[in-house]
């Protein structure tokens, strides 16, 4: 008996694998019709003169076919997937009735008028709309009910929403409807203390503190918006829930689902990104469309991190061309098939370049013109370039310097030029060469026959970004650690590349030249809380599983960042988020001396003549004695 069923159960699933053809379901429809028919015509054949006769092939019965079938192509209620069925699907079954109904008793009354007899009483055709709707929503709950006991599947993860809004509602019934999930919605996590509900669905509304302590597998599924907008109160549910190793996931709102069938494949699991995000942006499209529609735009290390992002967020204004400038080959490759794929209208040119090279930049700005440049080219990771000095200052001020000149000669619109944090009172050479081709940027600017607006962006590190601690911690942690920290004090300001970039094209198009936008990074965070948060994401428990080591500071490595971004030292903008830092550079006739010193010593190689100019051009510069460095 056993065997029976199981072959019963193994025959039914092949069977249900494919959709049921939309000419079956509406043969299926076609004949609950003429059932509902029937069952009204017995129903009513007894008050009705003269007598209606059931299970009769009437011109009645056609009369009623006829239109039923007109209702069914019309609203098309046969084309949904029967195994999915859901309030969409009522609705439209209601349209479908409602819509039979009506023209059925307008001819009714029609005919009446003509030959003062009724077709059917009107109480019975209202009746027959009754009927015919509670069948056919009745036949597809019974064929999604059957669908999910044959697909059904034994799960071990009890799956709870974080919060009661109507959005979640929505995302509990989606979950509810797929049985090939490995979640089981088990209840929702109040987020709203002025809740009066204590069940949805006949499912529990239980507080955070419910979930901890149990024996069972258990997750919590969290709306996507939510993350975009997180509270520190929300922040502070989802810590604790991550602290007690309850795996928290992330999924958009039905109307975002890519497949409204799959809710499996719409699940993800939260990561930094998601609880390091701040309130989005409000760019000013119409603005940003009007300064980079049709326009050629060179960007300078376009397969960077931060560049390959400025490219994908400039393909939606409609530029002329996208010029991608770098000199990392295969990453170049992988950006040109990236837009191939995605963005096939996109006309886009790949240059093989070094910003170092002023002869090969003059052949790029002969050849093609650009209207817009983004200068994203960059030599940063602080401790290499301690150890190589010369090659950061040939690549972050004389490779600047190359294509500031190029794009006064040839009239460029505009230049916005990426800075660093790290360029505010900088202790490293990466940060004051980045100083230094800042105060060349704004040099540059002030000169009375430049038509180019230079406008130079800072902003700290970025999530995600290549060399960013991010990535070097996920390596770590998928080692089995110890994740390597060098001090506990440490901070960073965090921004997401998504966030960083869209604030470089604001301000390239807010910029009127000469100016340094500071961008508003939030709060700094402290290194070793974020390698808590996550090795706890990775599901391990810090200093349990995986340890936490510190290493000691690096060369040239500050303890606290700076970014001038408090108000004694900027300037408001229109943008909340981006504020204009206060110069107190003197462009006088010694410090324009000092950047053509610095031009030529960095082209003879001369490293540590450079580093004596760097140090009277950049006085801020607090680093260690020159006579003590070992110069590479």
């Amino acid at each position: 008996m056993l065997k029976l069923k199981l072959l019963t159960i193994s025959l039914l699933k092949r069977l249900s694998r494919n959709y049921v053809p939309r000419y079956l379901i509406f043969s299926i429809d076609f004949l609950i019709a003429f059932l509902s028919a029937q069952i009204t015509f017995f129903l009513i054949s007894s008050i009705q003169s003269p007598r209606l006769i059931y299970f009769e092939f009437s011109w009645k019965l056609f009369t009623i076919l006829a239109v039923q079938i007109i209702a069914f192509l019309m609203f098309r209620s046969y084309s949904g997937i029967v195994r999915y069925t859901g309030f969409r699907d009522a609705i439209k079954l209601i349209q479908t009735t409602i819509f039979s109904v009506a023209i059925l008793l307008i001819i009714n009354n029609i005919y009446y008028m003509a030959y003062d007899i009724k077709i059917i009483v009107d109480a019975g055709l209202i009746m027959y709309g009754f009927i015919l709707f509670s069948i056919l929503f009745l036949f597809r709950i019974v064929v999604k009910r059957a669908y999910q006991l044959i697909h059904a599947t034994q799960t071990t993860t009890n799956a709870y929403i974080l919060g009661t809004s109507l959005a979640d509602v929505a995302i509990a019934e989606g979950i509810i409807s797929d049985t090939q999930t490995k979640f089981k919605l088990s209840g929702f996590v109040n987020v709203n203390s002025k809740i009066k509900r204590n069940r949805i669905f006949n499912l529990p509304i239980v507080q955070v503190d419910d979930l901890l302590g149990s024996q069972n597998e258990q997750c919590v599924i969290i709306n996507s918006s939510k993350l975009d907008q997180l509270d520190q109160s929300l922040q502070k549910k989802i810590d604790i829930l991550l602290e007690n190793n309850i795996k928290v996931y992330k999924l958009p709102e039905i109307q975002d689902w890519n497949d409204t069938t799959n809710v499996l494949s719409q699940i993800k699991e939260i990561n930094l990104e998601d609880l390091l995000q701040r309130n989005p942006i409000k760019l000013n499209k119409e603005k940003l469309k009007s300064i980079y529609l049709g326009k050629t735009i060179l960007v300078t290390g376009a397969a960077g991190s931060i560049g390959s992002d400025i490219v994908r967020q400039l393909i939606p204004f409609g530029p002329k061309e996208i010029l991608l400038l770098d000199q990392a080959e295969t990453p170049l490759h992988d950006m040109c098939i990236y837009i191939k794929k995605e963005h096939p209208e996109t006309q886009f040119k790949a240059i093989i370049a070094d910003v170092r090279n002023y002869e090969r930049l003059a052949e790029v700005f002969e050849q093609f013109k650009p209207d817009v440049v983004f200068h994203g080219a960059a030599y940063k990771h602080v401790p290499m370039m301690e150890d190589n000095p010369i090659e950061a200052m040939h690549v972050n001020y004389l490779g600047t310097q190359n294509l500031v000149n190029l794009a006064t000669k040839h009239q460029v619109n505009r230049f916005v030029f990426v800075s660093t944090d790290k360029a505010v009172n900088p202790t490293n050479i990466m940060g004051a060469t980045k100083r230094s081709a800042e105060i060349f940027v704004q040099f540059v600017s002030r000169q009375k026959s430049n038509k180019t607006l230079f406008i130079t962006t800072r902003f700290g590190n970025v999530l995600g970004s290549n060399g960013s601690v991010i990535p070097h911690f996920k390596k770590q942690i998928l080692q089995n650690g110890p994740v390597t920290v060098t001090h506990p004090e440490i901070t960073r300001y965090f921004m997401t590349i998504d966030e960083a970039c869209q604030l470089v094209l604001e301000a390239g198009a807010l910029g009127k030249g000469g100016e340094i936008f500071v961008f508003d990074m939030g709060n700094p965070v402290k290194i070793v809380d974020l390698a808590k948060q996550m090795i706890r994401l990775s599901g391990f428990t810090p200093n349990v599983d995986i340890n936490i080591t510190y290493t000691g500071l690096r060369p040239g490595e500050k303890l606290y960042e700076e970014l001038l971004a408090d108000k004694e030292n900027t300037l408001p903008t229109h943008h909340q988020k981006i504020l204009i830092a206060k110069s107190s550079f003197e462009f006088d006739k010694e410090n324009t001396i000092l950047l053509e010193n610095l031009s030529n010593q960095i082209m003879q190689n001369q490293t540590l003549a450079a580093l004596k100019i760097l140090y009277q051009l950049v006085p801020e510069f607090n680093h260690n004695k020159l006579e003590n460095r070992k110069i590479g």
